[in-house]
């Protein structure tokens, strides 16, 4: 039986979490793949979940999450929690904490895709900047540590981690930049055109 486009797009999440989750044994054996590539996929996943739905998700919210501003903290506060070392070991040493990383990445996911539009671009500065400098941080405080952070992880390990971080930080803030760019160019020549007709 051969799927529609809609179809595909709402299963196309669950079937790249279970991808992620066979691959999860080979991204956990290195920090640099762990924090660098499954962390990040989880959320990306979490918003690619709230998109195929539409605006269902979206309408679900509106109740507690004004402005946007809540499931964005939310989801702030989910993915600063998954950089701290400690966690890493967690998730690594305990199944349980593996599963509430997952899941907890892909709510954060789906929280930031139902509040980005809603949150207008001030709020959406407010919170790239702080997670652009968070990621930044953390992966130059990765690089200099001299002692050993995550029992799991051996420093030379978490030096290439704190480089996907902060090549993560720059690749947000840059993506961020270019899409405000974007809308400014478009509303000055949206504004430009009814000028020019009126």
């Amino acid at each position: 039986m051969m799927l529609t486009g809609r179809q595909l797009c709402l299963h196309a999440p669950a079937a790249l979490l279970a991808v992620t989750a066979l691959a999860a044994p080979w991204l956990e054996r290195t920090m640099a793949r762990h924090m660098g590539i499954e962390l990040p996929l989880l959320v990306m996943l979490g918003w690619a979940a709230a998109w195929s739905v539409g605006g269902r998700w979206e309408r679900q919210l509106p109740g507690w999450n004004a402005r946007g501003l809540p499931g964005l903290l939310v989801a702030s506060c989910v993915m600063a929690f998954w950089m701290l070392p400690v966690s890493l070991d967690l998730a690594v040493l305990h199944a349980s904490v593996g599963v509430a990383k997952v899941a907890s990445l892909v709510v954060a996911g789906m929280a930031l895709k139902a509040s980005w539009r809603a949150a207008g671009t001030v709020i959406q500065a407010f919170v790239v900047l702080n997670g652009a400098w968070m990621t930044l941080t953390a992966g130059l405080l990765y690089q200099s540590a001299p002692q050993q952070l995550c029992s799991v992880y051996l420093v030379d390990q978490q030096q290439r981690a704190g480089q996907a971080l902060v090549m993560w930080g720059l690749a947000i803030l840059a993506l961020w930049l270019w899409r405000v760019a974007r809308q400014s160019i478009r509303t000055e020549t949206l504004e430009g055109l009814t000028w020019t007709s009126s």
